[in-house]
């Protein structure tokens, strides 16, 4: 015996739901990828553009000059995905979305090249005078490797610090997404 279907509001509704649950349609999954993408590429850039710097100069200080070089692209970036995205769609807060999206990824990529940078150049870093801090909490840590220390550390920090960059990677795809909207143009809409 056949159960019969049902049929009615519920079943339509119940029905959108599943569709809009399991079933992405491809454009919107390609939109969802471009900013895992472009986090994906921003990490390994700039995570081998520190390595690189390492590998030149280990005894670089990060002084602000420095440390705006190294970011600023790095937000301007996060700021343009914000905007491209809010242009597209119309909605500040897709900018927010992506913003914080592909900070949120290249961030993650980022700590992982750090964590190979500070293995690689471990003996030349400890010279460096804002390592200075950190080579006197592990004297009083209790590890017997310094190596070991420096992981842990890097390890436990990272959390905090992909969250912080997620946080900037929002307001400043939020502040691209505004300035996209300002220059938007609705399709059909005539200007006068």
């Amino acid at each position: 015996m056949a159960v019969p279907a049902r049929s009615g509001p519920l079943r339509s509704h119940n029905a959108f739901l599943l569709t809009r649950l399991f079933v992405t349609p491809p454009r919107l999954l390609a939109r969802q990828r471009y900013p895992v993408l472009l986090g994906l590429l921003m990490g390994a850039a700039f995570g081998l553009w520190n390595l690189i710097a390492t590998k030149l100069d280990p005894m670089a200080e990060d002084t602000p000059v420095a440390l705006l070089l190294f970011y600023g692209p790095m937000f301007v970036i996060w700021g343009l995905a914000g905007f491209a995205a809010s242009r597209r769609s119309g909605r500040v807060l897709d900018g927010a979305k992506v913003g914080a999206t592909v900070a949120f990824v290249t961030f993650v990529v980022y700590v992982l090249t750090q964590f190979v940078r500070v293995n690689l150049f471990l003996d030349a870093l400890t010279q460096r005078s804002d390592w200075q801090n950190l080579m006197a909490r592990f004297q009083n840590s209790g590890y017997q490797s310094l190596r070991w220390y420096v992981n842990y550390v890097g390890l436990t920090g990272a959390p905090f610090k992909i969250l912080v960059a997620s946080l900037i990677g929002a307001g400043t795809g939020l502040v691209g997404g505004a300035i996209g909207i300002l220059g938007r143009r609705e399709p059909g809409r005539v200007l006068r």
